[in-house]
């Protein structure tokens, strides 16, 4: 595969997470046959501190690898598999602190307010209806690999708020926001419950009887303790200008492209901003509104040109260009390349794959 597939320019803003989430799915890979080399065309390993699991390192880096696990293995759930073995660790300090919560709908809330320090731009809240409550989750870049990052991280995270509540807790439902086919058999089979796709958000549904359920080892002076270490952790977090005030800018371009949409004026106002704050937003972090829209273009534009049925002139119709001439400049700048050149190099490299 070539290395550079389904990637973003390095002068874009990159959400980042942990590094224990990266080398989860690389010791996974690892497991799977993969060798370091393979795993090194599609990721630049050399980033990768396996001595510091707390160093931050572009999300990037697990979904280009997810993606290629499930080209690889087609017909197999790699990110139920993923979340059937993967530590708790991954999910950093949040594990201790959770484990001290006084109840199930404490822990929920625990991960609702800290999640940003583990994964800068992931966004996750609880919401209550009539008779259920749902834990959502979000993600700027969860669409690069069609979801499976988030599959597996939703997966670990319910297996984990399972080991700590008394007794174990149930799912209604889950559902899941990518589109595609896939067999249901083994994400029902993990979650014990009905899975749904293209369902909008991503979200564990579940029974509100279950949020007063006790953790088991919950310490209500231990866990006081803690969320104020944590509180100071996400001030300093902040105060090192981490990203995460850009994810909901970024989630509202997302939805604006979904529509063919990629006006500033247009991401500023789906984010309920002005178009000046939006701008002042992006410029305190060190990009700009239209390098933000950028990135969701140019991911999508290699999405589409990934597709040979697709023309060149189609793709630029699609990302809102006014004629495809103006789509060629565009990509050639990001890339270095014609939209032409991309797609035949890609096709070359798919050939090769296919011929080994």
């Amino acid at each position: 595969m070539d290395a550079k597939k389904r990637t973003i320019g390095v002068d874009f803003v990159r959400p980042e997470s942990l590094g224990s989430l990266s080398t989860t799915v690389i010791s996974y890979a690892v497991s799977q046959g993969l060798s370091l080399d393979e795993i090194a065309q599609v990721i630049d390993i050399s980033e990768l501190d396996y001595a510091n699991q707390n160093a931050r390192l572009p999300d990037l880096f697990v979904g280009e690898l997810m993606a290629v696990l499930a080209d690889k293995f087609p017909d197999r759930a790699v990110s139920m598999e993923i979340a059937h073995c993967a530590p708790f660790s991954m999910f950093g300090g949040l594990v201790q602190g959770a484990q001290f919560a006084t109840d199930f709908e404490a822990a929920l809330n625990w991960f609702v307010e800290n999640t940003s320090i583990i994964a800068d731009q992931s966004v996750v809240h609880l919401e209550k209806a009539a008779s259920e409550g749902a834990l959502v989750l979000a993600h700027p870049c969860e669409f690069m690999d069609n979801g499976y990052t988030m599959e597996a991280t939703m997966g670990v995270l319910w297996r984990f708020l399972n080991t700590i509540t008394v007794p174990e807790a149930s799912l209604q439902r889950v559902e899941f926001a990518n589109n595609k086919a896939v067999k249901l058999r083994p994400y029902e089979e993990f979650f014990q419950a009905p899975v749904l796709f293209q369902a909008g958000r991503n979200a564990l549904v579940f029974s509100l009887d279950i949020l007063c359920r006790p953790v088991r080892s919950g310490n209500p002076q231990m866990f006081e303790l803690i969320k104020q270490h944590f509180s100071e952790l996400r001030q300093k977090l902040n105060e090192d200008n981490y990203p995460a005030a850009l994810a909901s800018l970024r989630r509202s371009i997302m939805d604006n492209a979904a529509h063919g949409e990629y006006g500033v004026a247009a991401a500023a106002a789906a984010a309920n901003l002005s178009l000046r704050t939006a701008q002042r937003l992006a410029t305190q972090h060190g990009t700009s509104l239209q390098k933000l829209i950028d990135e969701i273009r140019l991911t999508n534009a290699k999405n589409f040109l990934d597709s040979p049925e697709i023309t060149v002139e189609t793709v630029a119709q699609l990302l809102g260009y006014a004629n495809a001439r103006a789509f060629r400049r565009a990509f050639n700048r990001w890339t270095g390349l014609s939209p032409k050149e991309y797609r035949n190099k890609i096709l070359k490299s798919d050939n090769e794959q296919i011929s080994n």
